[in-house]
């Protein structure tokens, strides 16, 4: 039996390099998720970057990178009620999202509404369930978040 290989990615994105690893045994990856990440301020960070330090922003940032990493070294499975959305759909949809209402509330709340509506119209058993996870950010605020784009951009609920 051979030791494990390691697999390291890493994706430097607003400011922030992120590295994660996977350890890799004779059958494929071990686990799902990476063995160690770290997160560090590039060299290059715009210094409004480095004032405002690691936020909630940066931290939903640094899971989509995450996933999207993972994704090329782990695979991923893809759930039934997917199927008729193209994941990279969904991906385009959230990594062209601002972090949140405040950095740019038109793009944000539209952005929202199209990923709700994405996997609704797919079926998903729990599209807000889904947006919280893949945003990172509490259900409840993306049930608030959800009717203020609702009241901005739709006349009927």
């Amino acid at each position: 039996m051979s030791a494990a290989k390691k697999v390291t990615k890493a994706r430097t994105e607003a400011g922030w390099t992120v590295t994660a690893t996977w350890e890799i045994g004779e059958d494929g990856p071990m686990s799902t998720g990476p063995s160690s990440v770290s997160v560090a301020l590039a060299s290059d960070a715009d210094p409004k970057v480095k004032v405002r330090g690691y936020t909630t922003g940066v931290a939903r940032r640094v899971e989509r990178l995450i996933s999207d990493m993972q994704t090329e070294v782990v695979g991923e499975p893809k759930a039934p009620y997917l199927s008729g959305i193209s994941e990279r759909a969904l991906r385009n949809v959230i990594a062209h999202m601002p972090d949140g209402p405040r950095k740019g509330a038109d793009e944000y709340y539209r952005g929202l509404l199209a990923l709700f509506d994405m996997l609704d119209g797919a079926g998903h058993p729990a599209p807000i369930n889904a947006i919280s996870d893949r945003l990172g950010v509490p259900k409840q605020t993306v049930k608030t978040q959800l009717a203020a784009a609702r009241q901005r951009y739709r006349s009927t609920p």
